[in-house]
């Protein structure tokens, strides 16, 4: 009789090798989420964006009205009469000597008072001799000015400035009673030429702005709490010269009316910025700074009505803004390297864009913002 025998598999195996599976899935699964994981957290991307600011310029108008209490500006015009008498010299074409001349101030330390006779004479440091054109008294502790001219004609008499003893003096008195002089001495060389036209209207042109200084310095200071601009409302000429003849100069006289249109500095100064960063209008751009002090030129007047028109125009800078929306970190999620780089070129003010990505094989932008860095760069 044959014996046969038979093999049982235990029922406990089973469960054995399903948590074995189990196991291992779960392993697999973990490295897999792990990697995943590693390669989100070591994709980065820095964005580096190379701008060049623009210059920007707005020109706006403002009326001067003092009958109007609502003005973007305050202000008011004024007026004043200035006349002026000045020497000119024709455009020469031969010099010859003459007197050098000049002015000294004549001091006296002593107790009492001291006459000086016309021609009294005045000796230099250098040992050039001048003579005072008129006879003067200089008082005691006191001092007085006066005119001289020099001994001898010629160059030599042009000196610079200088102190003076007076020979006519004993020599105690020569130490107390002395001359000075603060400008230089001139007139020693004379060009001489023929008086013309073209010589008048240099001369003219240059009474004319000597006029206008008058005019504003003497408006600005009873108004110098304001600012103002200044200009010419009427003027004449009046000159001793003969036009044709030979002469070494000739006196001309102005009269003028110089009008002042003063107004509030700072009030005008806040519009022009005003209307500088409302200019503008592109969300993505910032006014990175703008000058200091605006352009103003008077355009317009009406000196009866007593209003004016200002041309203001102010400029600045402008730039790329880096809180705009346009740079947000998540306009740039999931963008590869060529879609940022036409992305970012787009834009206004991009002058070149560099970026770098990790590790060296990524070429996208992590959809996290903590992995990505978005960095501005202002050249000149």
């Amino acid at each position: 009789m044959v014996s046969t025998k038979k093999t049982f598999v235990s029922p406990c195996n089973q469960p054995v090798r399903f948590y074995k599976f189990v196991a291992l899935t779960f392993l697999i699964v973990t490295i897999v989420l792990l990697g995943s994981i590693i390669f989100m957290s070591s994709k980065r991307a820095q964005i580096t964006i190379i701008t060049k600011a623009e210059s920007v310029e707005v020109n706006t108008t403002v009326d001067i009205d003092p009958s109007q209490t609502d003005a973007i500006v305050s202000g008011f015009v004024t007026s004043t009469f200035v006349e002026l008498t000045k020497v000119y010299s024709p455009q020469g074409n031969k010099t010859e000597e003459d007197l050098a001349t000049g002015e000294v101030t004549l001091i006296n330390d002593s107790n009492l008072p001291q006459i000086l006779v016309i021609k009294t004479r005045l000796l230099s440091q250098a040992g050039i001799l001048f003579h005072l054109k008129e006879g003067v008294v200089v008082p005691a502790n006191g001092q007085i000015k006066a005119q001289v001219y020099a001994d001898q004609k010629g160059e030599s008499g042009n000196i610079t400035t200088s102190t003076f003893t007076i020979p006519g003096l004993n020599e105690t008195k020569q130490k107390i009673i002395y001359a000075k002089s603060a400008t230089p001495m001139t007139g020693g060389i004379k060009t001489i030429g023929i008086f013309g036209q073209e010589d008048l209207t240099k001369a003219e042109q240059s009474l004319l702005i000597d006029l206008k200084k008058q005019g504003s310095d003497s408006l600005s200071q009873n108004n110098s709490e304001q600012k103002g601009l200044f200009d010419i409302v009427q003027y004449t000429f009046e000159h001793d010269g003969t036009l044709g003849e030979e002469t070494s100069s000739f006196n001309l006289s102005g009269k003028a009316t110089v009008i002042g249109v003063f107004y509030d500095d700072v009030k005008l100064k806040k519009y022009a910025q005003d209307m500088l960063e409302k200019h503008i209008v592109d969300n993505s751009e910032v006014l990175q700074s703008a000058n200091e002090e605006p352009t103003v030129v008077l355009s317009q007047y009406n000196f009866q009505a007593g209003t004016a028109k200002l041309t203001v125009t102010n400029s600045g800078l402008v730039d790329l803004d880096p809180n705009s929306r346009e740079l947000q970190k998540i306009m740039f999620f999931g963008k590869t390297e060529d879609e940022v780089r036409r992305y970012v070129m787009a834009l206004d003010h991009v002058s070149s864009i560099e970026m770098n990505f990790h590790p060296a094989w990524n070429r996208e932008v992590p959809n996290v913002a903590s992995r990505v860095d978005i960095i501005l760069r202002q050249i000149q």
